[in-house]
């Protein structure tokens, strides 16, 4: 059964056990005030009958005690009587004559001059038990009427209650990994549907940026993976293809190496990208002293600053906080952006790594003189094999600020860049302090 049914079933099914069970108490109640209300009168007559004779009876004997007892029941309505006994049990008076089929008496006993009497007071409960009677057969009647009327309620508000439900279904099926940007209609009843509306959307719209991220990545790393293994490919079929030389086929064992290296590095970088959209980057973090990280790397990058005619400086704070990082990963960020502020500075310019500390962050710039970036360009360097200028690009793939960013957000940090065309670059870390 579809869940409307189910419902519509369960409510209905609780509202005939509610309606029936209040029908019941009703009944039950009712007829518990009638008879609590006639016993009530016939006590109250009782005590009544009790007090009368004994004030009203100035004579002794049997004469006197009937004669006020007939002079009370005729004060009593109809439908109700009073019989007396005396000490034998003898009736000596009885009114009105006869006893109805069903009633209710209550008993007592008087002593006047000596004598004792019993006396037993009665009122018809026939006209109160028809009225209980048609009470039943109305509640009788009217529980299946109402029942009928809840469940056909049930079922339109079932229907009108789940019409979006349809909606949404009927959308949900439209929906494919091919095509993932299609939304589910959102009820604005703000009410459970609209929430779960939304955040199936939320869901949808993020499912569809990284369905897309990774067709493109995809396609991205199969046209840079291709480029690399056609070479290497292409050099062996040439080498083969005739007699050739000791240092020819060097040359070409050259080639290929330098290509399989830069293949071998290409997939590196694709593998921690991929582990990291995974959630899988395994930081080993220690707390590391950024001042002797950077002291660290620094010959290395006088090294190649030197091999390009450029003039590298080091500027640093002293007593610097530390971090709590993974030292590798954090160098690692370091030579990329060295690298890069090199590999894009043209002969005699100026590269220079500065680290400071600002309200409680560790603050790391590489600063360059370099042919800099186009606004245009700016937010998209950050994105996987993008580069900025392809005859430019030094030979890379497009990954290492991909892999940068990636790691400065693994240690919850921050990196941006500021750039002007020809006015250089600057890329700025920002890192957490431990103190």
């Amino acid at each position: 059964m579809s869940i409307r049914i189910r419902l519509v079933v369960w409510y209905s099914s609780l509202f005939a056990v509610s309606l029936a069970s209040f029908a019941i108490l009703v009944w039950l109640g009712t007829r518990s005030l009638v008879r609590d209300d006639i016993n009530t009168w016939l006590a109250r007559q009782a005590d009544g009958l009790e007090q009368f004779l004994k004030k009203e009876t100035h004579g002794t004997g049997e004469a006197a005690v009937i004669e006020e007892t007939r002079e009370f029941s005729s004060g009593l309505p109809v439908g109700s009587g009073v019989r007396l006994f005396n000490r034998e049990g003898r009736l000596l008076i009885s009114r009105p004559e006869g006893q109805p089929g069903v009633y209710s008496e209550v008993t007592g006993e008087v002593s006047i001059g000596g004598e004792h009497f019993r006396f037993e007071l009665w009122r018809s409960t026939a006209e109160s038990e028809t009225a209980l009677n048609d009470l039943r057969s109305v509640l009788i009647l009217l529980v299946p009427v109402f029942l009928v009327i809840s469940v056909a309620g049930g079922w339109f508000l079932g229907r009108h209650a789940f019409r979006p439900v349809d909606e949404i279904t009927a959308a949900a099926r439209k929906i494919s990994l091919e095509d993932l940007s299609v939304q589910l209609p959102v009820p604005r009843h703000r009410d459970e549907l609209q929430r779960l509306c939304e955040a199936w959307n939320g869901m949808l719209r993020r499912l569809d940026n990284s369905a897309r991220q990774l067709r493109q990545f995809t396609a991205d790393a199969s046209h840079e993976l291709r480029t690399p293994v056609a070479l290497i490919r292409t050099t062996a079929e040439l080498a083969l293809r005739k007699e050739r030389s000791e240092s020819e086929y060097r040359a070409s064992l050259s080639r290929i190496q330098e290509e399989a290296e830069e293949l071998t590095s290409a997939i590196e970088s694709l593998m921690d990208l991929a582990r990291a959209d995974s959630g899988q980057s395994e930081f080993v973090m220690d707390s590391v002293d950024i001042r002797e990280l950077v002291e660290d790397i620094r010959p290395q990058v006088e090294l190649l600053a030197s091999e390009s005619n450029l003039d590298f400086k080091l500027r640093s704070e002293t007593n610097l906080p530390r971090i709590w990082g993974d030292r590798k990963a954090l160098r690692r960020v370091l030579l990329i952006l060295l690298d890069n502020a090199v590999k894009f500075t043209p002969a005699a310019g100026r590269v220079e790594l500065r680290v400071s500390v600002e309200g409680g962050e560790v603050i790391i710039e590489v600063d360059d003189t370099g042919i800099g970036i186009a606004n245009q360009d700016l937010v998209r360097v950050f994105d996987r094999f993008y580069q900025v200028d392809q005859a430019r690009s030094g030979g890379g793939v497009g990954l290492g600020l991909s892999i940068a960013r990636c790691i400065v957000q693994g240690h919850k940090g921050r990196i941006g860049v500021e750039s002007k065309p020809g006015s250089g670059s600057i890329f700025r870390v920002v890192l957490p302090a431990v103190g």
